[in-house]
């Protein structure tokens, strides 16, 4: 059964990483990870491991996407879990560097932190990747779908 100091130190420590993604302080989010933490989510190829691959991820993500910013719409502690739904908004990448290719996006998903001594351990995201793509790439959603 957790105790109510774990689940608000996994509060506060899910409380420090949004406003640290929102304010796009990679200082800031990294150090909130352990030093052998594994990131990954929907829109990655690979998973990110240790604090140097996480940095760098976060680092060309807020490049490639400077507007990106995470509202949470509920919240879940468990032990020295936490599940925080969300709503991710901002505008696409450019493509090809071209600014008048980069489209709004809004997109719902979760994230799943696993926390120990303090600091993340792995953390997981789900959304719709798909749905992102398709703002960048407009004629994707007129392909047929698999059934």
């Amino acid at each position: 059964m957790p105790t109510h100091e774990t689940e608000a130190e996994a509060s506060a420590l899910v409380a420090r990483w949004i406003e640290a993604f929102n304010t796009h302080d990679v200082d800031a989010i990294v150090d909130l990870y352990a030093e052998s933490a594994e990131l990954y989510d929907s829109g990655m190829k690979r998973p990110r491991q240790g604090r140097t691959d996480i940095e760098q991820w976060f680092t060309t993500r807020f490049r490639a996407m400077p507007s990106l910013r995470y509202t949470p719409t509920g919240q879940l502690f468990e032990q020295e879990q936490a599940v925080v739904f969300w709503i991710a908004q901002g505008q696409t990448p450019r493509l090809l560097r071209q600014p008048w290719l980069s489209r709004a996006f809004q997109v719902d998903g979760v994230s799943h932190f696993i926390i120990h001594d303090g600091r993340i351990q792995k953390q997981r995201g789900y959304y719709d990747h798909l749905a992102i793509v398709e703002r960048v790439l407009p004629p994707l959603k007129w392909l047929p779908s698999r059934l």
